[in-house]
């Protein structure tokens, strides 16, 4: 049997199975963590993922820096204290608010380790592990980039990460033999 089903002003006709694949078909909903600043690498890495995996069907990317604060925030002046007081400012005490809300929508954390700094530490990604981990019991995938540093090898740290990868294509290639196509 055929139905017609409208969504805005665009008809499609569509049959009983097509309905039940379109509505049975599991979306996999993967939050890109790690410091957020200045640095055009804290907003290019999660760019560039969108890139690798935006013809996966089944996967939907919950970028954090895709809206107008933080795009703004990527001109903001100062560095250090005056950053960080330039965000609070800017961002009216959203951000923790957001940022756990967009987690607790996701089945999948992925989190690049080394884009935190000694003036712009991984605070907030500390917490976001720690959300998706204890709270929401989701698997956190770990982009090391093959680098020494407290943050890839603390054992609280690695201890959280379900995996640990060298490159962003490498997470790429975890998620679609884990998590695509079932």
């Amino acid at each position: 049997m055929e139905k017609d089903i409208y969504a805005d002003t665009v008809s499609i006709n569509v049959s009983d199975d097509e309905i039940t694949d379109i509505f049975n078909k599991k979306k996999n909903y993967v939050y890109l963590a790690g410091s957020i600043n200045q640095n055009p690498r804290t907003y290019g890495w999660r760019e560039e993922f969108e890139e690798l995996v935006k013809d996966e069907e089944g996967l939907v990317v919950v970028n954090p820096c895709a809206n107008r604060y933080n795009q703004a925030m990527r001109t903001a002046t100062g560095t250090g204290m005056a950053f960080l007081k330039e965000a609070v400012k800017r961002s009216q005490y959203l951000l923790r608010s957001k940022d756990y809300q967009l987690i607790s929508i996701c089945n999948l954390l992925v989190v690049d380790l080394v884009t935190g700094t000694e003036e712009r530490p991984l605070i907030g990604t500390l917490f976001e592990l720690d959300w998706a981990r204890k709270i929401f019991d989701i698997p956190i995938i770990a982009i090391t980039h093959n680098q020494d540093t407290p943050y890839t090898n603390h054992p609280w740290i690695t201890e959280y990460c379900s995996s640990r990868v060298e490159t962003m294509e490498e997470a790429v290639d975890i998620i679609k033999t884990f998590f695509l196509e079932y």
